[in-house]
C-alpha cells in the first residue's frame, strides 16, 4: 500500500522558500531544502523529481500566485484608482511578509538561478510595474505613467535590501506609508 504523503506540494514550498530567500538558488543546498521541509532528500525528490530546480520554480510558482492576489489583483480590481494603489501597497507588506522580508526573486536571480528563471520573473515584475503605470496615470488622468511606476517598485526593492542590512522590516513598513501618503 502506498504511503500517504505527509505534506502536500503547497505545503512543501512553502516549508522550504524560506531556504531559497535566504541562500538563493546556488546557495539552498539539498540537505537544507530536505532539513526545512522535514523529510529525506529521497523523499523530496520523490515529490520534485527534478530536484532543485523543480523546487525552486514551484517556489516561485507560489509566490507568483500570492503576487497576484496581494499585489496585482488590487491594482486590476474596481474603484477609484487611489483606493486600488492604496490596497496593493498594503498587499505588499503582506506579499513580504516575516520579521526580516525578502524578496525571493531577487535571490533565486542569484548565480544559476539567472539562467534559470530569470525570463518568468522578468515577466511577473513588468506586469507589476505596467499595472503601477496604469493605475497611476488613471490618478492622475494623464496616461500611463511609468516613470512613477518604475521609481515605486525601485523604492520598495531598496527598502527590502535596507530590511535585510536592518535585519527589521522598518524599512519596508516605512516605505509603503510614504507612498500610500503620496497618492492620498
Amino acid at each position: 500500500m502506498p504511503r500517504i504523503a505527509k505534506l502536500s506540494k503547497t505545503a512543501l514550498a512553502d516549508h522550504i522558500s524560506p531556504v531559497f530567500q535566504a541562500y538563493g538558488y546556488e546557495g539552498a543546498s539539498l540537505s537544507m531544502l530536505a532539513s526545512a521541509a522535514g523529510m529525506s532528500k529521497a523523499s523530496l525528490y520523490h515529490h520534485f523529481p527534478n530536484g532543485k530546480q523543480d523546487m525552486a520554480a514551484h517556489v516561485l510558482g507560489r509566490a507568483g500566485v500570492r503576487l497576484q492576489q496581494h499585489i496585482l489583483g488590487p491594482l486590476a480590481g474596481t474603484g477609484p484608482a487611489v483606493d486600488r494603489l492604496e490596497k496593493s501597497f498594503r498587499g505588499v507588506a503582506s506579499y513580504y511578509s516575516g520579521d526580516v522580508p525578502v524578496c525571493l526573486m531577487n535571490s533565486l536571480l542569484l548565480g544559476e538561478g539567472t539562467t534559470l528563471f530569470a525570463e518568468q520573473i522578468s515577466t511577473a515584475v513588468q506586469a507589476w510595474q505596467d499595472s503601477l503605470a496604469a493605475a497611476y496615470g488613471e490618478m492622475t488622468g494623464g496616461g500611463r505613467d511609468s516613470e512613477r511606476a518604475a521609481i515605486s517598485l525601485e523604492r520598495i526593492q531598496g527598502a527590502l535590501v535596507l530590511c535585510r542590512v536592518a535585519q527589521a522590516r522598518t524599512s519596508l513598513d516605512g516605505c509603503i506609508d510614504s507612498l500610500i501618503t503620496e497618492i492620498a
